[in-house]
C-alpha cells in the first residue's frame, strides 16, 4: 500500500492504493466525511494514488502512475476526465505519473503534473481551458533530464520540483527555471514528498534509515525537524504523503503527514509538535 495526501477549506484527501485505489474525506481530526470513492483500471487490474490534489470546485485531480494516467473526479466521486500516458518522453506526453498539483480556477486553472523515471519532459503544466500544455526545462537546460521526480508543487507563484534521483528541489518562477536547492544528506534515506509552508519555506520528507521530515529554508538548509525515523506516534516511518495548512504562527500551522507506507495520519505543526494520529482504514468501506 501507498499514497498521498491533499486539502482543501479544512478537508483532508487521503489517497491509498494495493490493487484498487481509494480516496477517503476526513476533517483535520481525524473524522471522517462523505466524498470517498475508488476506482482501479480496467485494463491494468490496477490503479494508484501516486499524487493527489483538489481544486477550487473541489475536483479531485489523481495521478495514477499504475494506471498510467492522470484522472479526475468531481466533487460527486464520479470520474468526469482521463488523459493516458503516451510513454514517450515528448512534450505533452504523460510517463507514468508521480504527483499532480493544481492552482487557479476556471480559465486559469493550471494542473502541474509529474512522472517518475530519468525524462526530459518529466513535468508538463496543463490548461485544461485552453487544451496547451508547457514542459518544464530541467535546470533551465532544453536538453537536460529529470531524475526520477517524486513530487511537484506549486507555492505562490512558483512551481517546485522535488527530485528523489538527485535529492534536490528546482524551483521555477513564471514556469522558467530560477533555481535548485540542494536537499541534505540523510545516508541513504530518500526524499518522498514535498510541502510548502508559510513564507515559501520547503517541508521535505524522507524515507529510509535516518529518515525524517524536516523544515528547510530557501538555501535547503534545516530549520527544524518535525520528525525523525521511527514507528511510535511522532516519528515517521514509510512516509508517502505531506501538505501544509498555513496557520497564524508555526504554532498553529499543521503539517499532516501520510506514513507507514499510506496506512497512518499523523498531524504536527511546525515546532515539531504531535498532535496525534489515526489510521487511513477508519474511512470505512469506501
Amino acid at each position: 500500500m501507498s499514497g498521498a495526501l491533499a486539502e482543501r477549506n479544512g478537508v483532508l484527501f487521503v489517497g491509498s492504493h494495493a490493487r484498487t485505489a481509494r480516496v477517503c474525506a476526513f476533517d483535520l481530526d481525524g473524522r471522517p466525511l462523505d466524498g470517498s470513492l475508488a476506482f482501479c483500471d480496467e485494463t491494468r487490474g490496477r490503479s494508484s494514488v501516486s499524487g493527489l490534489a483538489v481544486d477550487v470546485d473541489r475536483r479531485l485531480w489523481v495521478a495514477d502512475g499504475e494506471g498510467r494516467c492522470l484522472r479526475t473526479f468531481s466533487v460527486f466521486g464520479q470520474q468526469v476526465a482521463q488523459v493516458p500516458a503516451g510513454g514517450a518522453d515528448a512534450r505533452g506526453a504523460l510517463g507514468r505519473p508521480s504527483g499532480v498539483a493544481v492552482r487557479g480556477s476556471d480559465d486559469e486553472l493550471l494542473v502541474a503534473v509529474a512522472s517518475a523515471g530519468r525524462r526530459r519532459h518529466a513535468v508538463e503544466v496543463l490548461s485544461p481551458a485552453s487544451g496547451r500544455s508547457v514542459s518544464l526545462r530541467p535546470l533551465g537546460d532544453p536538453e537536460g533530464r529529470f531524475e526520477d521526480v517524486v513530487g511537484v508543487e506549486f507555492a505562490g507563484d512558483e512551481t517546485w520540483v522535488l527530485e528523489a534521483g538527485r535529492r534536490r528541489l528546482q524551483v521555477f518562477r513564471g514556469l522558467e527555471f530560477h533555481y535548485a536547492i540542494p536537499l541534505p544528506e540523510l545516508g541513504e534515506a530518500r526524499p518522498t514528498a514535498v510541502a510548502a509552508a508559510p513564507g515559501g519555506r520547503p517541508i521535505v520528507c524522507w524515507e529510509g534509515e535516518g529518515g525524517a521530515v524536516l523544515s528547510l529554508d530557501r538555501d535547503g538548509a534545516i530549520e527544524g525537524c518535525l520528525a525523525a525515523a521511527g514507528e511510535d506516534e511522532g516519528s515517521v516511518a514509510y512516509p508517502t504523503g505531506l501538505v501544509c495548512v498555513p496557520g497564524e504562527d508555526d504554532r498553529r500551522t499543521r503539517v499532516v503527514l501520510l506514513d507507514r507506507d499510506g496506512r497512518r495520519v499523523q498531524v504536527f505543526n511546525l515546532e515539531g509538535t504531535c498532535y496525534g494520529a489515526f489510521a487511513r482504514g477508519e474511512a470505512g468501506s469506501a
